[in-house]
């Protein structure tokens, strides 16, 4: 008898702390970047992307997202050209609360192609982004 409470003990003890380290992994601090982008964009048409940052930190800290818009074949940016005349936007973290903000910027009429939407969050050394590629079409 005074061995089964001991292996019960035991095992309680142990499954209460895998259960413990499992929690503290669960909380290993993250944010991540929700947005939905448009499967195409006609020339000249502008746009207001939302954008959300969930997190799961416990402290306020600042942080920082940005939005890059980059020519799909050159590499290079096209955020001037595009209007994307806030590209950086800050936000803190408040335990429990998602950021929200919009990117306007606007498809040049002239404009030939695809072009890359890169937006990135970071706290610190916390970060997150999103990659993705937009094709153009011309306006009805």
């Amino acid at each position: 008898m005074k061995r089964a409470i001991i292996l019960f003990l035991f095992f309680t003890i142990r499954f209460y702390t895998q259960a413990q380290n499992l929690t503290s992994v669960n909380k290993k601090p993250s944010i991540q970047i929700q947005c939905t982008t448009p499967t195409i964009l006609s020339l000249g048409q502008s746009i207001k992307l939302k954008v959300k940052v969930r997190h799961n930190l416990l402290q306020e800290k600042t942080g920082q997202l940005t939005l890059a818009l980059i020519n799909h074949k050159t590499k290079k940016s096209v955020d001037g050209w595009f209007l994307n005349i806030f590209p950086f936007q800050y936000f803190t973290t408040i335990q429990n609360e998602t950021f929200e903000t919009e990117f306007p910027f606007t498809v040049p009429f002239d404009y030939l192609g695809n072009f890359d939407i890169e937006i990135v969050a970071r706290v610190n050394e916390i970060k997150d982004s999103i990659h993705i590629t937009i094709p153009t079409k011309k306006a009805k």
